[in-house]
């Protein structure tokens, strides 16, 4: 790190930390500081939504995906954008007629308050261990770059992304993550612009090289259940989670609330989902890039790196030692805003989920201070330091961040299903158990499975999902005729 690196990481800090305070004044109420007041525009929502999927894991664990294999996570794109074209179309209008300020407060109105709080209970263990899995994955490039341990960084991005969700709340949120999408993006075309004019054969090198080892393969139509890499398995996880992630995680679903109406949200969602794409190919290509550069100056650190399948530290080397002064902070920032933009919506998202759903409204106000919205954002900073902690050592960050979602995140939006469709069929109380033995039954079925071969882990969400729906209504009906019968009998 050099005087201008510092410049660049500084003033990007700066930057942050004042559009933070700029937009301190005007979340005087927990509507304004959760919801931004329901004022924000299609356009910024989309951008924040965008910015927020993206992740220390896209920065990192996309290019080395590209490293390790070739280019076929490109695939999932299309199950993921038919996943926000349905939340759209179904989810939204439903959450705006009802003017919910959390999608857990939807649960309430059409099961009952028992669905809502179990609800929120496993939304906020599912975010916690999956955002801190995008907090460790930032940490493995923070680590390289400043020669941290991960328990320092991780330490130390928790604490950043903290700083400025208490200042603004979600408006803060949704504007450092549009300055901070324009970053990320710039420091992904800035890395492959830098590869391609040093290398001998320029940007043709590049294709040259992607062409001759197979990197730009994309779809694998082979019929394989347990591999996530495939066409139909990959699509089939990437529609039931995005889905899930879409209307059933606060985390995502907050910012399409901060909407005025539910047309522009739906055109927000939708957009967000359709700029996935762009992102995905930018940072494959980057892990192109960046493999086609160490196959032409080969270095020893990277081969060591790769020979313990550690592919998700080779962008994080390229960075610090290839880069020169100046473009190497720009990178840094980038990695930062990717961070950022996916810590300070869980923050925000486990704080305004756990205050309005759990009962915590009205308590902890000093005036027109949010001091209980405000402490639980600190608390969750430090769980979320704790559980990466625990996840550190990973071999691959974004396969485990997607497989750690996988456990609970089908639960959730069977829940969702049943509300929408199936409430009348079932009661509050079995519901909230169904969504709870999800997560059991999930386990074993991926683990041990029920008297056959355990199910591949891209089908957990769909064993969660259904186990949900169907548990739901046989539960409630089995209750519904006990209670009719111990009625009738006591007549």
């Amino acid at each position: 790190m050099t005087p201008l690196d510092w410049l660049v990481v500084v003033g990007y800090g700066l930057a942050v930390l004042l559009l933070g305070v700029l937009i301190r004044e005007r979340s005087a109420d927990d509507t304004e500081y959760f919801l931004a007041g329901r004022q924000q525009g299609w356009s910024q929502v989309a951008a924040s939504t965008w910015a927020t999927k993206l992740s220390a894991l896209t920065f990192i664990g996309v290019p080395g995906a590209a490293i390790a294999g070739n280019f076929a996570y490109l695939q999932l794109w299309f199950g993921s954008f038919i996943a926000a074209y349905l939340v759209a179309v179904i989810f939204i209008p439903e959450f705006y007629r009802l003017r919910v300020a959390t999608v857990y407060e939807y649960l309430e109105h059409r099961i009952g308050p028992r669905a809502r709080t179990g609800a929120t209970l496993v939304f906020i263990v599912s975010r916690c261990l999956a955002s801190a899995v995008r907090l460790a994955g930032c940490a493995i490039a923070v680590s390289v770059f400043f020669d941290l341990s991960l328990q320092s960084a991780i330490i130390a991005i928790a604490g950043i992304a903290a700083l400025y969700v208490l200042s603004g709340g979600l408006r803060a949120v949704i504007w450092t993550d549009c300055l901070q999408l324009g970053l990320f993006l710039t420091g992904a075309i800035a890395a492959i612009v830098f590869v391609g004019l040093v290398l001998p054969g320029g940007f043709l090198e590049i294709l040259q090289t992607g062409k001759a080892t197979d990197k730009f393969r994309v779809f694998n139509f082979k019929l394989d259940m347990s591999d996530a890499t495939t066409f139909w398995t990959g699509n089939v996880f990437s529609v039931v989670l995005g889905m899930a992630t879409g209307a059933a995680d606060q985390d995502i679903a907050q910012r399409a609330l901060s909407c005025p109406n539910a047309r522009q949200a739906r055109i927000a969602v939708i957009t967000a989902g359709a700029a996935d794409l762009i992102s995905t190919f930018l940072f494959l290509s980057v892990g192109l890039a960046v493999f086609t550069y160490y196959e032409t100056f080969p270095h020893q650190a990277v081969s060591d790196l790769l020979e313990a399948n550690r592919y998700d530290f080779v962008f994080p080397h390229f960075i610090r030692h290839e880069l020169p002064a100046g473009l190497r902070g720009v990178l840094i920032v980038a990695l930062f805003a990717a961070a950022m933009s996916s810590l300070d919506s869980a923050l925000s998202g486990l704080a305004s989920s756990t205050y309005y759903d759990l009962g915590l409204t009205g308590r902890g106000e000093s005036g027109s201070k949010l001091v209980g919205p405000r402490v639980l954002v600190v608390i969750f900073a430090v769980v979320l330091a704790l559980i990466a902690v625990a996840f550190r050592s990973q071999p691959s960050i974004l396969w485990f961040g997607l497989k750690i979602m996988g456990y609970t995140y089908g639960g959730l939006l069977g829940l969702f299903f049943v509300a929408l469709f199936l409430h009348r069929f079932t009661t509050d109380m079995m519901s909230a158990v169904a969504l709870v033995s999800s997560i059991l039954v999930v386990i074993i079925a991926t683990q041990w499975g029920f008297g056959f071969a355990p199910v591949p882990w891209p089908f957990a969400v769909v064993v969660g999902m259904t186990w949900t729906c169907a548990a739901a209504v046989l539960f409630g009906t089995l209750h519904s005729r006990g209670r009719i019968q111990s009625q009738q009998q006591g007549h």
